[in-house]
């Protein structure tokens, strides 16, 4: 009911049995406090005493932070609630004996409050200790009815006791469940000694000291800051609704031990809604709303209480305000507070947590106590009046919620990043100097992957600062970098590098020669036409070749350069002579130049040599007549590209030949993708082709494929829209699309965890010995099965995030991606705990569950049965795996019953005979065939 898990039982009950014992107490001691002062004193010296709590609060939380940082936690409470013992038996000592009656009374109120604070801020401390923050999460609504419940208690058992005992002498009682608290202390320390969570907690102590004071710690944290202000904002406000409620009930209850018992009575009830509250919803609304949406409710319900009191004071609407006030800060507001301070390090949280819970809260009671001062002496306010003051308070209570929502996901994503993120082509501004420099310091450093990604990066972007970088980079000794950086240097023309780039048009490189006679024919001072015939006639083939294809890439928009530099002359006899070549390597040479110098000319009438190149026995001239009729751009060579999108060798060539079309491509390109029956590993390459052309055309058709049959298409289908959302931010993706997409997804996870289960369970049965023992040939085929089930959840889970990415800020996901795949617990609690924050509702009910269960290490029937599975028989199982559109589970789960010879599922195999898939169909006839069934 309350989803304990197992190894949690042990800690859940102590520390549920501690608060309950803490809060009982607590009960008792703020009945008696209460009723004693105000039956010495008037209702209006509580704003008095309010002010004493705040000054005094400031003193024990700067001295309570202090100790912390030299004595372990577990013993810093230990002695926290021997004090608080001793105290009370000098409290009762005082007042049974009248000594200083009225100044034991002022300081006993104070020190209750206090006290209150502190235990109340320890208990949580070490709740965030003992367990995760999706344990935290999962178990506050069951460990905090244990204060809930302690607080009917204790609330019923001063009503029943107050009239019989005197006020005064249920402080006895208390001493006896804080004595009980020691115990269970020590026993949390001992028999939880190797939980992970605690050795975590004692690493972090020993390894991250804290030197800054609790207040510079919240002062240098917005979310500390933004969380310590909601706390004051909500103790203002409290303070203010509990002087309405005392002051009414005061005035209509004139009997101290009636009052007392009325007090009683009433914080019990409030506590039986908390309770029920607490059990039954409080669990629900932050696993579906979240952390943020959790704490608007008891603000809101405030609200309505004090526009009751407002147009109709009396004892009733000052219990109904109240009664919001009381059951749901107890419960959901609770629970909300201590959540968000889930994501602050352990070591900062002790100390600022603390720092907060008793001075922040005491500070804001002295603020509410001057407040009452002011509006009620001063000012002359009435009850009624009061309520205007409250409602001003919630608005800015309720903007507080507003930041501090956005503030507790941040802090998840920041822990999720170990570095941080690169620049990417999205964020690049070369205006920007923060950017600028650190472009500078990649292009600088030794990383060759990092620079070369920078330099693709600003292709064609001028900046002059950056052009010694590309000068420098000529001499890299990686090819790809000195090629990149010679292409930057063509675009600064008011530089002159002449002298620099040179040498390189002898570079063993055939690329960086060309790019280099590039950069001279467009640089060099003087008569450029001449240089570039000196290069086309280098006694060097090499040279005169990379000078063929520079000259071709000149004079592509200008056919009187191109006459002049005879292009199509020299291409026509390179091909008609390179049969005379000798040396078998200059002949292949010769082609793989002519086609790439075809393809830069645009020369209509050298275009049937190109499609004579495409047909070429020699792969290397295969791969460079698909750039060249890339780099033609002609219509008539797009079916041909798209046929060797099916071929291994190629796919890469004509992606990126295909790359060079205009968008116009995209219609043709989309009739391929929707057809099946064009072939398998054509459909797999035309995604990325698509997402390398940029527009939102491009987008808005592989939207449309979202619901490919076939996973490995649909999987190339949202990688290609990884890329468009990365690489161009600004183009809109459908949302709804995708969100049902992703929905879809989740169902599929389900149904291949079921079918995992399925097999995994009569896996486990046969090894027990409860089925017959299989032969091997079944036993392997079965773990051949599961293993392939492993892998499709590992790529459903991907393909979930990738399309989280489409919705979401991809980088963010990505690294909560990285999170759950990470070895690290925090690192993965951090990731489900970022998501949790940042998914909408439908989304995280649907997500979340698969992904706690993604990162449980191994299958157990309570992870099914949390997930609400049902699961199918090994018949159901088998029909579900052979309906799916995915050839390869079909082919594994076909070759188990091949195996079994189990004629029952002769129906559904006989329907694959005709499979599309050659695969598919074979094993369907060999299954057929093992069954003895005629195909």
């Amino acid at each position: 009911m309350f989803d304990i898990r197992e190894g949690e039982r042990l800690r859940v009950f102590l520390m549920t049995l501690y608060i309950f014992l803490v809060v009982s107490s607590l009960m008792i001691i703020k009945s008696t406090s209460t009723s004693l002062f105000l039956s010495k004193f008037t209702v209006s010296k509580l704003p008095n005493v309010f002010i004493l709590v705040a000054v005094f609060a400031a003193l024990v939380a700067s001295l309570y932070s202090i100790l912390l940082k030299r004595i372990p936690l577990i013993r810093l409470i230990v002695k926290t609630l021997q004090i608080a013992i001793a105290s009370l038996l000098i409290f009762t000592i005082f007042l049974s004996v009248n000594f200083l009656e009225s100044w034991t009374l002022y300081v006993f109120y104070v020190w209750s409050a206090i006290f209150a604070l502190i235990s109340s801020s320890q208990f949580w401390i070490l709740a965030n200790i003992m367990f995760n923050s999706r344990e935290v999460k999962r178990l506050i609504g069951f460990i905090g009815s244990g204060a809930i419940g302690g607080g009917i208690f204790g609330g019923y058992l001063t009503k029943f006791l107050a009239p019989h005992m005197g006020s005064g002498n249920l402080i006895y009682i208390c001493v006896l469940f804080l004595t009980a608290c020691i115990l269970i202390t020590r026993s949390l320390a001992t028999k939880t000694s190797q939980d992970e969570n605690l050795q975590r907690f004692r690493q972090q102590q020993q390894t991250e000291t804290v030197t800054d004071s609790p207040l510079t710690l919240i002062m240098n944290s917005r979310h500390l800051t933004l969380l310590a202000c909601i706390l004051g904002v909500s103790v203002i406000v409290g303070k203010l609704v509990e002087y309405q409620f005392s002051a009414i009930a005061s005035a209509k209850i004139t009997e101290e031990d009636q009052l007392t018992a009325f007090f009683g009575f009433w914080f019990s009830n409030l506590n039986i809604a908390s309770l029920f509250i607490q059990l039954f919803v409080t669990r629900r609304i932050v696993g579906l709303f979240g952390v943020g949406v959790s704490l608007f409710f008891l603000p809101m319900g405030i609200l309505m209480g004090a526009m009751v009191i407002l147009f109709h004071p009396s004892l009733w609407s000052a219990i109904l305000i109240k009664m919001f006030d009381g059951s749901l800060k107890n419960s959901i507001n609770k629970a909300g507070i201590e959540l968000l301070t889930l994501p602050i390090p352990a070591s900062i949280k002790t100390q600022a947590k603390m720092f907060i819970d008793v001075f922040v809260d005491s500070f804001a009671t002295g603020l509410g106590g001057l407040l009452l001062i002011l509006v009620t002496s001063a000012l002359g306010f009435t009850l009624q009046k009061v309520s205007l003051i409250i409602i001003l308070f919630i608005c800015l209570w309720i903007y507080l919620i507003n930041r501090v929502r956005f503030e507790y996901i941040i802090s998840f994503r920041l822990k999720l990043e170990d570095t941080p993120s690169p620049i990417s082509k999205a964020d690049l501004d070369l205006k920007s100097e923060s950017i600028l420099g650190e472009l500078i310091k990649i292009l600088q450093g030794e990383d060759s992957s990092q620079i070369l990604k920078a330099l693709r990066m600003v292709k064609e972007i001028q900046n002059d600062r950056l052009a010694p970088c590309f000068n420098k980079l000529i001499h890299h000794p990686l090819n790809a970098v000195r090629l990149e950086a010679l292409k930057h240097l063509y675009y600064y023309r008011n530089l002159d590098f002449t002298e620099d780039v040179k040498p390189f048009v002898s570079d063993p490189d055939q690329d960086i020669k060309t790019e280099a006679i590039h950069y001279l024919f467009g640089h060099t001072r003087g008569d450029r036409i001449s240089m570039l015939l000196r290069y086309l006639e280098h006694e060097d083939y090499s040279i005169k070749r990379a000078a063929l294809v520079a000259a071709a890439r000149e004079s592509r928009s200008n056919p009187k350069l191109a006459k002049t530099l005879n292009i199509k002359e020299k291409v026509e006899e390179n091909l008609k002579n390179f049969i005379r070549i000798k040396d078998e390597r200059e002949a292949v040479f010769t082609k793989i130049n002519s086609a790439r110098v075809i393809g830069a000319a645009n020369i209509p009438e050298l275009h049937p040599y190109l499609h004579i190149l495409l047909n070429d026995p020699s792969s290397d001239v295969l791969q460079a007549a698909i750039l060249g009729a890339g780099e033609s751009r002609q219509n008539e060579f797009i079916p041909i590209l798209i046929r060797f999108l099916g071929v291994k060798e190629f796919q890469n060539s004509s992606i990126k030949a295909l790359t060079g079309f205009s968008p116009q491509i995209i219609d043709i390109l989309n009739d391929h993708l929707k057809n099946p029956f064009v072939e398998r590993e054509i459909r797999l390459s035309i995604p990325s082709v698509i997402s390398s052309l940029g527009t939102q055309k491009s987008v808005n058709v592989l939207i449309q494929h979202l619901d490919q049959n076939d996973p490995a298409v649909r999987y190339e289908v949202i990688k290609a829209l990884n890329r468009l959302r990365a690489d161009f931010p600004d183009l809109k993706f459908e949302s709804q699309k995708v969100v049902n997409r992703i929905m879809d997804e989740a169902r599929d996870y389900l149904d291949i965890l079921s079918a995992l289960y399925a097999q995994a369970h009569t896996n486990s049965q046969s090894k027990n010995h409860q089925n017959p023992l299989p032969c091997d040939e079944i036993k392997n085929a079965r773990e051949m099965l599961i293993k392939e089930l492993e892998e499709r959840l590992d790529h459903n889970l991907e393909r979930i995030f990738r399309l989280l990415g489409l919705k979401y800020p991809p980088q963010e996901i990505y690294d909560a991606y990285l999170g759950i795949q990470s070895r690290k617990p925090d690192l993965r609690v951090n990731a489900v705990e970022y998501l949790d924050g940042v998914l909408e509702t439908n989304l995280r009910k649907a997500i979340i569950p698969i992904i706690e269960t993604s990162i449980v290490d191994t299958m157990i029937d309570q992870t099914v049965d949390r997930l609400g599975l049902k699961i199918p028989s090994e018949f159901e199982g088998f029909f579900l795996l052979l309906s799916r559109e995915d050839t390869s589970l079909q082919v594994s789960a076909l070759n188990l019953i091949a195996l079994m010879k189990d004629e029952r599922y002769v129906p559904f195999i006989s329907k694959l005979v005709n499979h599309s898939d050659q695969s598919v169909r074979d094993m369907a006839r060999f299954a057929l065939k093992n069954l003895g069934i005629p195909l």
